[in-house]
């Protein structure tokens, strides 16, 4: 079998190598960072519903989740060379057909075939990646480089699309893409031989009815968790449904890979602690990161911040997810303990959630709210590629895949139910508290009657007698409408606040009880 650098013409320079690669992967990259734009920030100035941006954006990374199933036999059956030109050439052709619809359905379809082949395409230059970079920490770096982007693209990418709607049109982010994918070919044509990474396997037992049957799971299952707050959950037959169907093929899915002598995914890798101690803390993780929906919304609703504002604002986050993950590059080269990085991680991305819980006030300063946003950027960056290892430690060699799967496939749920939940106890708190403040803020109460005669008087200086009240309530109402929603939020800081601090003193009790295992048996 070739060494993964003989894939390379033999007249390349070895040290530009890692530039090229780096260069291939910008529209990987780029699409990437699409399947992780904020949805209540990109919502807001696309001026669309939230649920449906959501949804989009989770049907096209449920497809990645369902492409890691097939890629590996596709990187088996195709030298490298042509298995990249074919997958970038379809992006392109899949691309431009997004510029020239505006079908709703149509996108939605081509959302779904764009997921599994933005995963065929990017996925082999990591592999590569990972062995043209010398030294026993190549793995770290490249995987630090990978969440670097998915932690960070969705800043890039919402300030990207904004620029361009606003001063071309919405199809300049996706010819940009394009550009990006023909300068990729011309890399793959002249920097690229013949030869290849991996055996050749014939391409047949695909078990392509595993991949459907995971496809009708994650997108019944996204379906039902993003408008199930819409359609009054399961009052609506759609949500039934949808439900229905997710636990249905589920269910088979699961039947189907532990009967097959050949499946797609090994459900051995569950049995390892650490895997399922990664995925729990990945649900934790991604519950506390999904918090930052909240915060924009916040920033748009009541202290109408303009989006140019917020998009300065939100490189703070950015800045402290840069440095998270170098803390974590640095903490696990030196063979820091995984248990001690987590440690350190929670307790920043709890103390974020706290430090949020005090900023809600109806008109807060930005010098208050970007030290949460670094200090929230921190913590995630020292957690995510760490979990990623820690993960992939416990596992054999030919299971790394179905690791990765599960890590994906982990992201893909606690995302969707993150955002559920988020959404169903914003809308619960907030009713609440609305209707408290409603029914005791009376005419006789003295601080209704002083800001009503308030507001009142200023209307009534230039609209009719009728107007100026229906405008003073309005007002009076939007008011209240705001303070709800500060309230919830801070309710809702604080209980993730808990949940952090939950998972930290979990960690610390865990740590003591391997440090007197350990003490125990060495005396």
């Amino acid at each position: 079998m070739d060494t993964p650098n003989s894939i390379f013409n033999k007249w390349v320079p070895h040290n530009i190598i890692i530039s090229i690669l780096l260069i291939a992967l910008l529209p990987h990259l780029m699409i990437l960072m699409m399947f992780n734009m904020n949805s209540t920030f990109t919502a807001s100035f696309l001026d669309l519903e939230v649920d449906d941006i959501q949804f989009l954006f989770s049907l096209g990374y449920g497809m990645f989740v369902c492409g890691l199933f097939l890629h590996i036999r596709f990187f088996h059956y195709f030298n490298i060379r042509n298995y990249l030109l074919l997958m970038t050439m379809l992006n392109i052709v899949i691309l431009f057909i997004m510029t020239l619809s505006i079908n709703t359905q149509l996108l939605l379809v081509l959302r779904i075939i764009q997921g599994p082949i933005a995963i065929f395409e990017g996925c082999i230059l990591y592999p590569i990646l990972i062995h043209s970079i010398k030294g026993k920490n190549s793995r770290l770096i490249t995987y630090s480089f990978l969440y670097g982007f998915m932690l960070t693209g969705d800043k890039f990418t919402t300030s990207i699309v904004k620029f361009a709607i606003e001063n071309y049109n919405q199809n300049m982010i996706l010819y940009t893409i394009i550009v990006l994918h023909v300068v990729a070919l011309f890399i793959y044509v002249f920097f690229l031989n013949h030869n290849r990474m991996f055996p050749k396997i014939p391409l047949y037992q695909l078990n392509l009815p595993g991949v459907f049957l995971m496809m009708i799971t994650l997108t019944s299952g996204a379906f039902m968790l993003i408008y199930g707050k819409k359609n009054y959950w399961f009052e609506s037959p759609y949500i039934v449904g949808a439900f229905i169907i997710c636990i249905v093929c589920a269910g088979l899915f699961i039947l189907q890979q532990v009967t097959s002598k050949r499946p797609i995914y090994h459900f051995e890798v569950l049995k390892s602690k650490r895997v399922i101690a990664g995925v729990v803390m990945f649900f934790m993780f991604y519950l506390l990161r999904s918090s930052l929906s909240n915060i924009y919304q916040v920033m748009n609703v009541v202290w109408k911040w303009p989006w140019e504002y917020v998009l300065k604002i939100q490189y703070f986050n950015v800045a402290g997810s840069i440095l998270g993950l170098y803390s974590a590059y640095q903490m696990v080269k030196r063979n820091v303990n995984f248990l001690t990085i987590f440690l350190i991680g929670f307790i920043i991305l709890s103390s974020s959630m706290l430090y949020f819980s005090y900023i809600f006030l109806p008109d807060t300063r930005v010098e208050y709210v970007t030290p949460a946003l670094f200090l929230e950027g921190v913590g995630q960056g020292v957690l995510f590629a760490p979990l990623v290892l820690y993960m992939l430690s416990s596992a054999k060699p030919e299971f790394y895949a179905s690791v990765l799967q599960t890590g994906t496939a982990i992201r893909f749920w606690t995302t969707t139910i993150s955002y559920s939940l988020l959404q169903n106890g914003l809308l619960y708190l907030t009713t609440k508290h609305q209707t408290y403040m409603t029914t005791n803020f009376e005419q006789s109460n003295s601080i209704f009657q002083n800001q009503f005669d308030t507001l009142f008087s200023k209307n009534n200086m230039t609209h009719l007698s009728d107007e100026s009240t229906s405008l003073t309530v309005g007002t009076l109402k939007d008011k209240l409408a705001n303070q709800a929603l500060l309230i919830s939020n801070i309710e809702i800081f604080r209980i993730l606040f808990a949940i952090g601090f939950t998972v930290v003193i979990v960690l610390i009790i865990y740590k003591l009880y391997r440090f007197f295992i350990t003490k125990k048996y060495t005396t």
